[in-house]
């Protein structure tokens, strides 16, 4: 004798899209990375252009110059040792004997040379010898800088790791 009683709980999901096992949802769309990227060169371009155009002497320029590389590089490092750290505290939680992608030395560093980063800056910033309104005006380009070197490594991160996961779903 054959049951020919139906599973309701089977026959539920008819209505509704099934959901492909290979799918991944990639974290920027391509606006964002272009306007991530166009933040940071807007950033830079206002960094840059009024240090060319301060009329101080040259080793001045060149000091806010090397304090502006400086501030970009600690982000960019800042970011990538932050993120490392919270996926690695993660995966340290899944295997125990997960090996950390930074040693503490190593995140010790990145962040006092993010501060001294700002902290040079700042010194900077009040020994300048101009009206408040360029000291403020090279404060907020210099801030601008940070955040968006802060965002454009995390939408570079980003890009790559969901580029490589979408190669192996579609593998």
């Amino acid at each position: 004798m054959e049951n020919n009683t139906t599973n309701v709980n089977h026959t539920a999901n008819v209505n509704h899209t099934p959901r492909r096992a290979n799918f991944y949802r990639r974290r920027n769309t391509p606006t964002y990375t272009f306007m991530a990227w166009g933040a940071f060169i807007l950033a830079f371009g206002f960094e840059f252009g009024g240090i060319y155009s301060l009329k101080q002497p040259l080793s001045v320029r060149g000091y806010y110059a090397a304090v502006a590389i400086l501030l970009i590089i600690t982000s960019f490092v800042l970011q990538k040792v932050i993120r490392d750290n919270d996926e690695d505290n993660y995966l340290r939680e899944q295997n125990y004997q997960h090996r950390k992608r930074n040693t503490s030395a190593f995140t010790f560093l990145s962040w006092i040379g993010f501060i001294l980063a700002i902290l040079f800056e700042f010194i900077g910033l009040t020994t300048l010898e101009e009206p408040f309104y360029v000291v403020g005006y090279y404060a907020i380009a210099a801030a601008f800088l940070i955040v968006t070197s802060l965002v454009l490594q995390k939408t570079v991160r980003d890009n790559e790791e969901d580029k490589i996961n979408n190669d192996n779903y579609e593998a």
